[in-house]
């Protein structure tokens, strides 16, 4: 049966609940009718260029095209070059997503490039790739410490996290250029890489690393010996802590200000966004009471499956 079309045995069913009652009738066009937008709405994210080239809202598409594009060349990514006889040269490929509001309405149509990472050479494209997050008993840990002591928590998100790394002298990448899109000056070369792409090997660790010097050699903050996903800073009574799980950051501090200054460090590196307090992380529901209440912080796990 080919994609979009029904069967006999769906037409069979839904001719039999016309056959019921009215009210029976009714429920019966109402679930075939959820289905079939049920179903439209799956399928709004096209999954090559040549299909999302031939839709009605392809404007749009092209728009987020030209915008990722945009953010790729002010980074910075990459170069071209002519690749040396016999190197390995990457693939590239656009991922489409469509981002909906609560009521399944369409907010942002976002084109990402990604690299075909499959395609690299291990020992020649990448070598180390072990990035680590926090682990969830840090979590728990750290959640503890600020019920305890009526800290403040916080989050924020990295944008475009895997954009941020930088390839090493030794990690040379060569990739094809984004499909439809080639450079105009492009000629026999092929892009080589300067920055992490999603889809490589190393991009959750060449983060990591750059995350590390923003947050040690740029902020004075400290990493946790026993979880290297933990940052910490101190002075005096004053506490911050923050939890990274690669672009998730959960911030507990002793006060707003504090929250305030790590915030605006961050930021100076690297675009964020600011979830303002805490109410969910992997997993666990946090809600926050006013200062003042015996437990300010009310944890609630919800799924602690992290397999």
């Amino acid at each position: 049966m080919l994609e979009g079309e029904s069967s006999d045995h769906e037409h069979a069913e839904v001719e039999k609940g016309l056959t019921l009652g009215d009210e029976d009738s009714t429920a019966a066009l109402a679930e075939y009718a959820l289905a079939a937008v049920v179903s439209d709405a799956e399928a709004l994210e096209p999954r090559t260029l040549k299909e999302v080239r031939a839709r009605p809202d392809w404007p749009l598409w092209e728009k987020a095209i030209e915008e990722e594009l945009e953010t790729l060349r002010v980074a910075g990514t990459w170069v071209l070059e002519d690749a040396p006889p016999g190197a390995n040269i990457v693939g590239s490929k656009w991922v489409f997503k469509a981002k909906k509001d609560a009521s399944g309405s369409v907010v942002r149509y976002k084109a990402r490039l990604v690299a075909q990472g499959y395609s690299q050479v291990p020992g020649v494209d990448y070598f180390d790739t072990y990035a680590p997050v926090a682990k969830l008993s840090s979590i728990r840990t750290v959640l503890a410490i600020a019920n305890r002591h009526q800290m403040e928590l916080h989050q924020v998100d990295i944008k475009g996290t895997y954009l941020n790394g930088d390839l090493t002298d030794a990690e040379v990448i060569y990739m094809k250029p984004p499909p439809g899109y080639a450079p105009k000056d492009l000629g026999a070369r092929v892009l080589r890489l300067r920055r992490t792409l999603y889809g490589l090997k190393q991009s959750g660790r060449r983060w990591y690393q750059k995350l590390c010097e923003i947050m040690m050699k740029g902020m004075g903050y400290a990493r946790c010996n026993v979880d290297m996903s933990v940052f910490y800073w101190q002075r005096g009574k004053d506490l911050v802590i923050m939890l990274v799980n690669v672009d998730d950051c959960s911030i507990a501090a002793t006060s707003i200000r504090l929250i305030s200054d790590l915030k605006r460090g961050i930021a100076k590196h690297v675009e964020i966004t600011d979830l303002g307090e805490l109410h969910w992380l992997l997993g666990i529901e946090i809600r926050i009471y006013p200062h003042g209440c015996k437990h300010p912080f009310d944890i609630r796990p919800i799924s602690i499956d992290h397999e």
